[in-house]
């Protein structure tokens, strides 16, 4: 199976894990390496520049909930996603933006489609016009519900039955 590495642009709420059964289904041969990224531009405070390497208070904004879906579908797709992660992109430049995604591998950004994003900090910003920009394959995908997907099955079981 090949891996191919996936970059969602999230606000780490709950409807925006939606794409990544859509995304499973899109890709069934692939094993999936997927990065929930949120955007923020680098301050222009001094104190913040100078406490720069001590990010991790912005993984204190992630819900446990949040990291409990995570977890909730790496066990519903065990086969193919290896990893789903929250990760956190600083900075505002496409150039900055080029290198993140070399060095991250990622082949594909996907998008969900129609979802508006929510600031998680005065430096949050939605990152459509890097994305653009960035050269990288980008495919919106329409997010799937997982009850559409729980009820697909109930039927399916119920025709099983009657046969």
């Amino acid at each position: 199976m090949k891996t191919l590495n996936i970059l969602i642009p999230s606000d780490f709420t709950l409807p925006s894990l939606n794409i990544i059964p859509a995304l499973v289904e899109r890709y069934p041969k692939q094993k999936l390496n997927i990065a929930l990224v949120h955007f923020l531009q680098l301050s222009d405070s001094i104190t913040d520049l100078l406490l720069l390497s001590r990010r991790s208070r912005e993984f204190r904004l992630i819900s446990d909930e949040f990291y409990a879906a995570c977890t909730a579908l790496k066990k519903d797709y065990p086969e193919q996603i290896i990893n789903l992660t929250p990760d956190f992109f600083y900075g505002n430049t496409v150039a900055v933006f080029k290198h993140y995604l070399e060095e991250k591998e990622v082949g594909l950004i996907a998008m969900p489609e129609g979802h508006a994003y929510a600031n998680l900090t005065p430096n949050s910003f939605n990152p459509a016009v890097l994305m653009q920009r960035s050269g990288c394959k980008t495919l919106t995908v329409k997010p799937a519900t997982r009850q559409a997907k729980a009820l697909v099955t109930t039927e399916a079981e119920h025709e099983l039955l009657e046969v």
